[in-house]
């Protein structure tokens, strides 16, 4: 499998949840990596984490996890 940057993979996938196997890394965030699983489905990829053990993974949401309708509410208390 080939190294892409993290770029083109982010690219490539949008609003996905990606697991990827780290080759290059600078102060600690990943910059290259080889894709090993893209689903829209968490489930699925978090089951190919077990069938890569041993090597650096960084699995993330490729999107925004919430809908732009989407409200907050803070509360503060002292």
């Amino acid at each position: 499998m080939e190294s892409l940057t993290m770029e083109a993979i982010e690219r490539d996938f949008p609003n996905q949840w990606l697991l990827v196997e780290v080759t290059e890394s600078q102060d600690g965030a990943p910059i290259n990596g080889v894709l090993l699983k893209a689903s829209c489905e968490r489930e699925k990829v978090v089951k190919e984490i077990s069938r890569n053990k041993g090597k650096k993974l960084f699995l993330f949401f490729n999107g925004i996890a919430v809908t732009a309708d989407t409200a907050f509410a803070l509360r503060y208390s002292s």
